[in-house]
């Protein structure tokens, strides 16, 4: 059914959104509770901090002492593959972050 084919009334029912509920009226949801502890999150972040600084400067050092190709390749791919491994942990550095 296009616009051309429907009566104003229809047309009125489509638009208006008196039916959408305010915010006020939205159920809340359950406050965040992480699946790991404070603990294990923090050594994740710690350690893939660690490795990531490490392999970040790597993989430069690596190219100019004539490392073959596939080295650079995957220290720069573990590089960027460290935040990711910290994500499935759920560690986020977010400093405003209440729990």
């Amino acid at each position: 059914m296009t616009d051309e084919h429907m009566s104003d009334d229809d047309l009125d029912r489509m638009y208006m959104d008196t039916d959408q509920p305010l915010p006020d009226s939205i159920p809340h949801e359950e406050p965040y509770t992480p699946v790991f502890d404070p603990a294990v999150r923090t050594a994740v972040y710690v350690v893939c901090a660690i490795a990531g600084v490490i392999l970040t400067v790597a993989a430069p050092v690596a190219i100019e002492a004539g490392a073959a190709k596939w080295v650079t390749i995957l220290l720069s791919s573990l590089a960027g593959a460290i935040p990711t491994v910290a994500a499935a942990f759920g560690v986020a550095y977010n400093p405003n972050r209440k729990l």
